[in-house]
């Protein structure tokens, strides 16, 4: 049974008791005791029902009173008596039923707070450890469902209590992080505030769950844990300043920086303090423009180590604000750009020595004559580095003496110095440069030049030292060590083109010498050339009277005397043949080729007429040829091979052919003795000879080979017979084929 079902039916038993009992109270004449009964239900309607408490209790009150009346005895003080009655029972249910309203509403506020908490809130008895209430958001974390907890034990819920119900007792406990336990066994991590109730008896816990609150510190403890690995591994050194400037933290970089032992040697220091004085302003002035809200970019500055030395850095400034109000802190992010700056500045320095020997090198190879390289060169390392005087010298292999090749200034230089002067040996000797600072200290007897510093590189070839680039100055005691690198760079660059001059010069000589041997050789050949022309026109001339005279005599000789005047012709022949050949040999080699179209018919037509006593056959058709006017040299001398070794009785075919590659194929074949299979390949050869007393000088064939391979073609010897050399030979020249000639 409920509560509230046990308070309906005390209201209505008591009533009836009430009412009861003064009825028979007043059927016995009793009327001072009984009315007190009625004040039990009034009461009970009053509290559990408040709104209808008057109207509850004006209808007992109206049975009291009607019983009243019939049992009386018509005395009035009864009734007076019975009518105040009435009149309390009504006050006393208005009384009760305004207060228990309140108490109602002031209950219904409590409990809609403990209903809709969001903190968990349970109340269990202190001294059973029972639970008696647990609202809903207890229910919702522990996993309860509604009332299901009440009954439990609260150690089945808190199963630290049995440890603080001394201290409970003593007074309430605050902020206790403890753990609950839920209903699956899960443990819930919560945030715990109990105390006694005025009662001493019952006792309200509220528990704030804690579970996502513990994840979000650990995600952000493994935060700051990751943010603090970062900051660590990072290159860039971090300093944070509070709002009073000074560093309250540190990362590793920045005490790598700083070149401190750790952290704490920074935690403390005045960031003001770790710039260098020259700066501070600077520095100072650009915080204050960050405080601002101005976006800069990062600033250039030197930063001061803890051991004093300074250092160039990128800085940067963030203000980060608090809130509220509250002044905000400043991160200095810095990186060392001392190395980098070092850097830049070295290749900035390397970038202006390249352009100087660029420019250099670039006037140098304008120009393959030394006469020309060396001034303008010269006059570039001086003007570039900054001297007044300058001087090149050379010198070629196995000679002593190194000369004067140019010079820049007002001076008038020796134009040759020994090999070994004090000046010179270093570099033409000892192959090594020379550098000279505070020059009259160092040659006391050379102070008329008026130099303060001198310099003598050497320019190497490819067997040692060709020469020397010397500059000197007249204003600085020192040669700095860039300009020794560049004037040596140069140098080593120059060691290339000087040795191309001297080579050029070399040859210009060799070529006017040669030149000059080749005008006399041409004088030569020009002389011998018309001795020659002489020699055969003279013996052409003596030949062609001695055959004229040798055939007439031959008409009128008897047989014993022919015989000798034919051998005397042959010979006659043979020495007008020596002389064409000759002469052709000669336009081969000093005559320009000039190819054109020539027909075969007409060439082998005047054949024909000039052997008119051997009987020549041609086949094939008439073509045209790429050839010149030697054309006919090539047939003479092949149809000539043939009578020559087969006699006046030999057979000469003359066979033309067409080649699908554009060539046309010639064969003179004769009837004559062949020739032998191991004298083909070399028969074209220069002063190849037969084996026979009829073979000549050898030259014949070799002209022909030269005069077709002049045209194009190619020859090559066989036999009239494949496989039969003794049936005769075949000789086949191809030539190239062209369109024939017109008109």
């Amino acid at each position: 049974m409920t509560k509230e079902q046990f308070l309906d039916v005390s209201i209505i038993i008591s009533a009836l008791v009430a009412l009861g009992a003064a009825m028979y109270c007043l059927s016995i004449g009793i009327f001072i005791l009984v009315p007190h009964l009625f004040y039990i239900p009034i009461i009970l309607v009053a509290y559990q029902y408040p709104e209808r408490a008057v109207v509850f209790t004006g209808a007992l009150s109206a049975a009291y009173f009607a019983e009243v009346l019939f049992f009386s005895r018509s005395l009035e003080a009864e009734f007076v008596g019975a009518l105040i009655r009435v009149i309390v029972f009504l006050l006393v249910a208005i009384v009760i039923s305004n207060l228990s309203r309140r108490l109602q509403a002031r209950e219904s506020r409590y409990r809609g707070i403990f209903e809709t908490s969001g903190a968990g809130i349970f109340l269990f008895s202190a001294r059973t450890g029972e639970i008696a209430e647990m609202n809903p958001g207890c229910s919702v974390m522990l996993g309860y469902q509604k009332d299901e907890a009440l009954a439990l034990e609260v150690s089945a819920i808190w199963p630290g209590y049995s440890g603080l119900a001394g201290a409970l007792e003593e007074g309430r406990i605050e902020g206790l992080d403890c753990n609950l336990t839920a209903r699956d066994g899960a443990i819930y991590p919560v945030l715990l505030s109990a105390s006694l109730l005025p009662d001493q008896e019952t006792v309200c816990a509220v528990v704030t769950d804690m579970k996502e609150q513990k994840r979000m510190e650990n995600l952000l403890r493994r935060s700051e844990e990751t943010l603090r690995v970062i900051l660590n591994a990072t290159d860039v050194g971090i300093l944070l300043t509070d709002p009073g400037r000074e560093v309250v933290e540190a990362n590793a970089a920045a005490v790598r920086f700083f070149g401190a032992a750790g952290r704490e040697d920074l935690i403390g220091q005045n960031p003001d303090g770790l710039v260098a004085r020259r700066d501070l302003g600077v520095i100072r002035t650009y915080r204050e423009q960050i405080l601002c809200g101005e976006a800069l970019a990062p600033i250039e500055c030197m930063f001061r180590r803890l051991d004093g030395t300074e250092r160039l850095v990128e800085a940067t400034l963030t203000c980060i604000s608090q809130g509220g109000g509250a002044p905000g802190r400043m991160v200095i992010s810095f990186r060392d750009i001392t190395e980098r700056r070092r850097a830049e500045e070295a290749m900035r320095e390397e970038n202006r020595h390249l352009a100087i020997i660029n420019e250099v090198m670039e006037a140098a190879t304008a120009s393959r004559r030394l006469d020309e390289i060396l001034p303008v060169s010269l006059e570039r390392v001086t003007s570039l580095l900054d001297f007044e005087m300058g001087a090149a010298y050379l010198v070629h292999p196995g000679e002593d003496t190194v000369h004067l090749r140019a010079s820049v200034g007002d001076k008038v230089l020796p134009t040759c110095k020994r090999r070994d002067d004090p000046l010179c040996r270093h570099v033409f000797v000892d192959g090594e440069a020379r550098f000279v600072d505070w020059f009259g200290e160092e040659y006391p007897g050379h102070t008329d030049l008026g130099i303060r510093s001198f310099a003598a590189v050497p320019i190497p070839g490819d067997n040692g030292t060709v020469g020397c680039i010397a500059v000197a100055s007249r204003i600085r005691e020192m040669t700095p060590e860039t300009e020794r690198q560049i004037l040596t760079a140069i140098c080593e660059k120059l060691g290339s083109v000087v040795v191309k001059g001297m080579l050029h010069e070399d040859l210009e000589a060799a070529l006017t010498s040669a030149n000059r041997y080749l005008e006399k050789a041409n004088a030569a050949a020009a002389e011998v050339n018309l001795y020659v022309d002489i020699l055969t026109h003279d013996i052409n001339n003596a030949n062609t009277i001695a055959m004229g005279y040798l055939q007439m005599y031959l008409e009128f000789a008897d047989k014993s005397e022919g015989m000798l005047i034919e051998k005397s012709l042959a010979a006659v022949y043979q020495s007008s043949e020596v002389i064409r050949n000759v002469l052709t040999l000669r336009k081969i080699r000093t005559g320009p080729v000039e190819l054109r179209p020539m027909q075969l018919e007409p060439v082998i037509q005047g054949m024909r007429n000039y052997y008119a006593d051997t009987s020549i056959t041609r086949e094939g058709p008439d073509v045209a040829v790429l050839a010149d006017d030697l054309i006919g040299v090539v047939f003479a001398n092949l149809i000539g091979n043939s009578t020559k070794f087969g006699g006046s009785d030999v057979e000469v075919t003359i066979s033309i052919r067409e080649e699908e590659d554009g060539m046309v194929s010639v064969t003179v074949a004769d009837t004559g003795p062949g020739i032998p299979d191991d004298l083909k390949p070399r028969l074209f050869e220069r002063s190849q000879r037969g084996s026979t007393t009829k073979s000549g000088k050898g030259l014949g064939l070799y002209i022909v080979r030269m005069l077709v391979e002049r045209y194009g073609g190619s020859v090559r010897a066989g036999d009239r017979v494949p496989g039969r050399p003794e049936k005769g030979a075949a000789i086949t020249v191809t030539l190239p084929r062209c369109s024939p000639v017109s008109g």
